[in-house]
């Protein structure tokens, strides 16, 4: 319990799932209709446009210095869902592991 735990906090902070090159892949799928890079910060902002059930959403992936995804929110509409937020896995991931360690 206590090693996975360990593990899965280590990943959370320094693993990496997704790349700004992986999105430049979404536009072989027809559904998708733009990849667009901006500096954002010390990093990249990437607004990927695609169509679902007739819809256009926009899904905005925000990348520090180093690449790794910091953030995923999806706008549909006038509504914005946050999708990923690394800041707020490794905040659950370590109250978790603190709850176990500590008890």
């Amino acid at each position: 319990m206590k090693s996975d735990l360990i593990k899965e906090l280590h990943d959370v902070v320094f693993k990496n799932t997704i790349w700004p090159n992986d999105l430049l892949e979404n536009l072989t799928d027809p559904d998708y209709l733009s990849v667009n890079f901006n500096t954002y910060l010390d990093g990249l902002c990437a607004e990927v446009k695609f169509v679902d059930e007739g819809k256009t959403i926009r899904t905005n992936y925000f990348f520090d210095k180093k690449q790794h995804i910091q953030k995923v929110e999806m706008i549909e509409g006038e509504r914005t869902f946050v999708l990923y937020d690394r800041i707020e896995e490794i905040a659950k991931t370590f109250n978790k592991a603190k709850n176990v360690f500590l008890c």
